[in-house]
This record gives structure tokens, C-alpha cells and sequence, in this order.
């Protein structure tokens, strides 16, 4: 447990988080990927994993960095892709946002009301 925000609290506090992957129709939602969030500073700390029974081999990871690799491994098993939906956590990372590309899937993702966008070729303007 490490202090973090909690979606279902709306604030941070000391809770555990998990990054999940579900494939979803018009009846019915079914997770086919989970993996519990491992805090940075839980991921730097031996004796606290040690302590904890975290295996050697699991590293920090992001939470997009996360969610991209399930859903690198779904489309790798042939799970059939539809359209990938997440909050602004995983929007407003944008090597989460070209993952996604790569992988040629449709998304709408949330992004930050102070998210700058422009047309692809074109860059921002200066102040």
C-alpha cells in the first residue's frame, strides 16, 4: 500500500491500484488482463519487496506503460480489437497515445483541459 490516487475515492490515500484490461460488448464487460500498480518507491525498496513477497522479476512500470503492454500482449493472443477507452491518466501520456498507433487501434482517450493538440506536420506556437 503506498499513498496514491484512488478513482473511487476521487483523492489520494493510502490504497492499492490495479491497471486491468477488459474486452467489452453491448452486454457485458470481461477483464482478460490484470496487474497490481507497484508504486515507484515500492519498486526501488529490496527489503520492503522482499518483506512484501514482490517477485525480483516484476519492475516498475507507469500505469499507461502498464496498460499498452496488456494490451500489446492481447492483440499478440488475437483478442479482437475494438475501440481502446481510458481516463486522462493514460490520454495525456503520449507514448501511451502513439502505442496505441503503432498498434493501429481506434481509441478515445480523456485528456486535460490544458492538453495542447495540433494537426500532425505542425508545431506549437510560440508563447
Amino acid at each position: 500500500m503506498a499513498r496514491q490516487y484512488c478513482g473511487q475515492l476521487g483523492k489520494q490515500d493510502n490504497c492499492q491500484v490495479a491497471v486491468t484490461l477488459s474486452a467489452a460488448n453491448e452486454q457485458a464487460s470481461l477483464p482478460i488482463a490484470y496487474r497490481l500498480y507497484l508504486p515507484e518507491a515500492w519498486a526501488d525498496d529490496r527489503a520492503r519487496r522482499r518483506k512484501a513477497g514482490v517477485p525480483e522479476e516484476i519492475d516498475f512500470l507507469t500505469k499507461p506503460e502498464s496498460a499498452l503492454e496488456q494490451i500489446t500482449e492481447a492483440v499478440e493472443q488475437g483478442v479482437p480489437a475494438g475501440v481502446v477507452l481510458a481516463d486522462a491518466g493514460y490520454g495525456n501520456d503520449s507514448k501511451f497515445r502513439q502505442g496505441l498507433e503503432t498498434l493501429g487501434l481506434q481509441y478515445v482517450l480523456g485528456v486535460q483541459g490544458t492538453t495542447s493538440v495540433w494537426p500532425e506536420g505542425n508545431v506549437p506556437l510560440a508563447p
